[in-house]
């Protein structure tokens, strides 16, 4: 699931993150207590992360120099690394602290060329008190004190002939750096802030004359040094294709983009011996009414074996005339010892958020069967309307088809949810560390800045919520929120797995970064991601049939119209 988040206004924010046991909630605090009795503003403006627009630290750098925050509380913003989990006792010992970096603080304003702690100014904090770090902050500090002193080293290089623009690179990347230092979740538990604070120094040192000397280069940098997290949801983006994650493509690019929407809709995944995985068959594509499905294995496209062939030469080999063929050999992942061939055509593939119809049987109920391929708000607003309507139609129920649906906007799941569960029942929450929720959603008590308008829940009837391996992210979020209050019964297979957030974080020059920043547990709590997905109540392995919308060619619909049929 994506959102976007704003580039605030340009403050140099150094230091490490806050992905440590214990940082956001001192952090938080002690920035709250410190400035909210004289300027609650700042306590109203950056308190509550359940805006989308900033971090918590984002927010407070952008407006630290409007408060009267203490020194301490100011040193640990800038250099974003925790304080003790114990605020209060840091916060007593502030007197002597606040005096001694506020001078560090002063001699920094307006005379540093880095995003990051000059070696002196690092320096002087670990010298001030040891004991504001914990012990990998510590570390990390120390290796920050290293990458200064080698910057300030080619201070006459950058400044030198033909290295017109290598302290802008060098200042991209740190920016780069310091959004995963800041922001990055990684599940798996094995992020290092102290190893992370080697990454520049690595990644320079091994820089012709350790400067990056173009954008080609300083790309080529920002990509590897993402990659190696080793999470595959995170990427840094050049503009042109950060341009076209946030869909906001330039004229030229849309009209690239027209072009690319002429196909069969599979998406390929990643090489394996012998072929390529499908990852999944976009939703009402002729892949899709082919039954192919996430995990099948291309192994040929017209007749051409495709092991050999880049991620690029596949998508490439798929696309072509409108109306013309093209012929996939598959080994199927439920029966690999009988490889098929399938002729798909190629169509166009734009499609709207939401589909929807009336469908019942002569002696059972009447349903409104509602396929929502991506969440959008453009999709919510037509799931508000299609429910009014099939109020109107008195309808016995719903059957909400999330199959093939890879995810979309965090928020819309959230929203989409509310709309069918009482005041009071929990949405989601969204966690960064093993002991700290950073937030709840709960259905009639959403943030009314994210979530402007609340028509409440709509309607009580009957809900069934069909799901597959490639039901993913966002619309986990919406069937876990749903299957966790009781509210809805899931009908097809295991969903993919993906329970957690990315956001886009924009750079200086228009390129930007994917970053995963949490991830979210369904009521239960329910952990999505360590359990590898939701498990449905009644399994079924038919797959949705293009525009043919019936329960005789999808028999997932008609174990949900059964199943709505016995509800009292």
């Amino acid at each position: 699931m994506i959102t976007v988040r704003p580039q605030p206004a340009p403050v140099p924010v150094p230091g490490l993150g806050r992905n440590l046991s214990c940082v956001r909630v001192p952090l938080r605090q002690s920035v709250v207590a410190a400035a909210g009795s004289n300027r609650p503003s700042l306590s109203a403006a950056c308190s509550s992360l359940s805006s989308r627009k900033f971090s918590f630290t984002s927010c407070v750098t952008q407006h630290i120099s409007s408060f009267n925050v203490p020194a301490l509380v100011l040193a640990a913003v800038l250099t974003l690394t925790s304080l003790p989990c114990d605020a209060s006792s840091v916060l007593a010992n502030k007197p002597t602290f606040a005096t001694d970096y506020a001078t560090v603080v002063r001699k920094r304003e307006g005379k540093s060329k880095s995003n990051l702690p000059s070696a002196r100014e690092a320096e002087a904090l670990l010298e001030i008190n040891e004991e504001l770090f914990t012990t990998e902050a510590l570390e990390g500090m120390s290796r920050i004190v290293h990458y200064a002193k080698f910057v300030e080293s080619l201070k006459d290089t950058e400044e030198g002939p033909g290295c017109e623009h290598c302290t802008d690179n060098r200042l991209l990347l740190e920016r780069a750096w310091q959004v995963v230092a800041n922001e990055f979740y990684d599940p798996a538990g094995r992020f290092s802030q102290a190893k992370w604070a080697d990454q520049l120094l690595t990644t320079f040192k091994a820089a012709k004359g350790g400067c990056l000397r173009n954008r080609h280069e300083t790309y080529k940098a920002a990509e590897d040094m993402m990659a190696s997290l080793g999470d595959q949801y995170s990427q840094f983006l050049p503009p042109s294709q950060y341009r076209r994650a946030i869909r906001h493509p330039q004229p030229a690019e849309r009209e690239y983009l027209a072009a690319q929407s002429t196909g069969t809709g599979v998406h390929v995944g990643k090489h394996v011996e012998g072929g390529w995985l499908v990852d999944a068959a976009m939703a009402e594509s002729p892949a899709e009414e082919a039954g192919i499905v996430r995990g099948d294995r291309i192994i040929e496209i017209n007749g051409y074996a495709v092991d050999s062939l880049n991620a690029h030469e596949m998508s490439e080999l798929q696309r072509g005339p409108l109306g013309s063929t093209v012929a996939l050999t598959i080994v199927p992942l439920r029966s690999p010892q009988d490889p098929q061939t399938v002729f798909l055509e190629r169509r166009p593939l734009p499609q709207p958020p939401l589909k929807q119809a009336l469908i019942g049987l002569a002696d059972g109920p009447t349903i409104s069967y509602l396929r929502l391929h991506y969440f959008s708000s453009e999709g919510t607003r037509a799931f508000i309307d299609a429910i009014n309507m099939a109020e109107y139609w008195g309808v016995d129920g719903y059957v909400i088809d999330l199959r093939n649906n890879p995810g979309g906007v965090f928020e819309e799941a959230i929203a989409i949810a509310n709309l069918l569960l009482q005041g009071g029942q929990e949405i989601a929450q969204t966690v960064r560390t093993a002991t700290f929720v950073d937030n709840t959603w709960k259905a009639g008590a959403l943030s009314r800045e994210v979530f402007p308008t609340q028509p409440g829940q709509l309607t009580k009837k009957p809900v069934i919520v069909l799901t597959n391996s490639s039901t993913a992210s966002a619309s986990e979020v919406l069937a876990g929120a749903l299957h966790g209050n009781n509210r809805a019964e899931i009908v097809g297979e295991k969903t993919f797995g993906k329970g957690v957030v990315q956001y886009y974080f924009p750079m200086t020059d228009g390129s930007g970064i994917k970053l995963t920043i949490a991830k979210y547990l369904t009521p239960g709590p329910f952990d999505i991601t360590q359990s590898g997905g939701l498990h449905p109540d009644h399994v079924c392995n038919d797959f949705p049939h293009g525009d043919r919308v019936t329960p005789e060619n999808d028999t997932c619909i008609q174990d949900a119209l059964r199943l709505i049929g016995q509800t009292p």
